[in-house]
């Protein structure tokens, strides 16, 4: 049984009142809501109308929300039961946009549901690869979650869109104090403070960009105008689907290179909840692989972009201490219930950037010293330290170079393109093949132990 830790308000099996549950529930809504860009991404690469930018975020939005309230189960085959919330997933964006460019929508849902059902299928045999995911393998991919997060943080915070602009220091001042204004309160304040800190950080950044003019006339007047109530997916052709098997293998790779992260996610979520967390615990990770490839499906069927589990929002449950299931019930709930209501819909979609920043940047600290703390707590050995090191360099080399993989095949760039899949890939192939011959001198070890055993055995009879 979890030992919860002392540095918990409120921990996996406790119950917050519904009152802070809803507010802790809403600032994980705010995280989730960071990567809704994608579908209007999406939506744009193939001239989507206003109407299919609307009907992919809000039908992407139930999907992430319903995947959230899954996850938190803790009865039965479906959920790890941990607060381990679900949002588009970024890793999708580019065979989405593939699939979206070749057959349209259609296509792009048809391959989304494929690729839950390959992750259903997978989490039925993950708990069978345990070998493959060691306590300093799982810190690895921890701590390559939280760089993975750093390169979107820092160019929100100081304000540049693409290489070579220049610092935006209106938006950099906002970012400024609205990280400081996290951390103030997270530091020093206590109760309810240190709860909401996020939530108080998020409204002194929304104030100060629309004191400053960072959030426009347009988008405050768009606010304003948005109705209370709208059906999703209004005057769109729904519940049409296409299927490609020339895209079936890139698909495939990015639902693994997503399940790992997801794994780390789920590990993350272990050790946080438990003082004396030593080894992952693969069956209920195999549950909460269950609930994301559900979620994947439900999207995909719905109309919605894949879905995927959200490391700022594990990280965010540190920040504040809290980490009940419960709070992942109501943040579930009300991003589905969000997605009827443009009104609410419309505050998430002007989030200013240098906002987004500060919050990234944030839930990054916290999620670097987690993986920091899993490889500390592992015996470092030779072996272990070429594993570690060889794919936390070749994982990072993706971020500082990231022209150096670009000629690879296209069946490979799912797995070179991220910083993540790169390094953890690397991890549990160099892990297999380091260990080459120590079984063997394990048993020989064991044999000369046992033989000298019965030698003595021998003479003092």
């Amino acid at each position: 049984m979890a030992t919860k830790p002392v540095n918990l308000i409120y921990g996996v099996d406790d119950k917050p009142p519904w009152r802070i549950a809803f507010i802790l529930g809403l600032q994980h809504v705010f995280t989730m809501s960071s990567c809704l860009f994608i579908p209007v991404i999406i939506a744009h690469e193939i001239g989507g109308s206003f109407d299919i930018i609307q009907s992919l975020v809000c039908f992407s939005m139930i999907a992430s929300g319903l995947g959230t309230v899954l996850q938190s189960f803790n009865k039965g085959p479906i959920g790890s039961g941990y607060l381990c919330p679900h949002l588009n997933g970024p890793s999708y964006l580019s065979v989405s946009i593939q699939a979206a460019a070749l057959g349209g929508l259609p296509l792009m849902h048809g391959m989304t549901i494929v690729t839950g059902i390959f992750e259903v299928l997978f989490s039925r045999i993950v708990y069978k690869l345990r070998s493959f995911f060691p306590p300093e393998i799982t810190g690895l991919v921890v701590l390559m979650i939280a760089v993975s997060l750093i390169p979107v943080g820092v160019s929100k915070f100081v304000g540049i869109d693409y290489s070579g602009d220049s610092i935006n220091m209106k938006e950099l001042i906002i970012a400024i104090v609205t990280l400081f204004s996290m951390i103030g309160f997270n530091i020093w304040g206590k109760g309810k403070l240190k709860l909401f800190c996020v939530l108080i950080g998020l409204g002194i950044g929304y104030a100060m960009s629309f004191a400053t003019g960072v959030i426009s006339h347009n988008e405050y007047t768009a606010f304003l105008h948005a109705p209370w109530f709208s059906l999703p997916g209004k005057g769109t052709h729904l519940l049409s689907y296409k299927f490609d098997l020339g895209l079936v293998i890139p698909f495939i790779i990015v639902s693994l290179c997503s399940s790992l992260k997801s794994i780390g996610n789920l590990i993350t979520c272990q050790k946080i909840n438990d003082e004396k967390w030593s080894n992952p615990d693969m069956k209920n990770i195999g549950k909460g692989l269950l609930a994301d490839g559900l979620s994947v499906t439900i999207s995909g069927v719905l109309g919605g972009v894949a879905t995927d589990t959200s490391a700022s929002n594990v990280g965010l449950s540190v920040a504040t201490s809290a980490t009940s299931r419960i709070i992942g019930v109501y943040a579930g709930f009300i991003f589905v219930g969000i997605a009827f209501i443009p009104k609410f819909t419309a505050i998430f979609s002007i989030m200013p950037a240098a906002v987004m920043g500060a919050l990234v940047i944030f839930v990054t600290c916290f999620m670097i010293i987690s993986g920091i703390q899993i490889i500390q707590n592992c015996k470092l050995d030779t072996r272990k330290t070429f594993v570690i090191g060889l794919s936390f360099i070749f994982g990072l080399s993706a971020i500082i170079l990231p022209d150096l993989y670009s000629r690879l095949p296209s069946w490979l760039s799912p797995i070179f393109a991220s910083s993540l899949t790169l390094s953890t890939f690397l991890a549990i192939i160099l892990n297999q093949i380091f260990h080459i011959g120590l079984k063997n001198k394990n048993i020989q070890q064991n044999e000369k132990v046992a033989g000298a055993y019965n030698k003595n055995s021998v003479l003092n009879k």
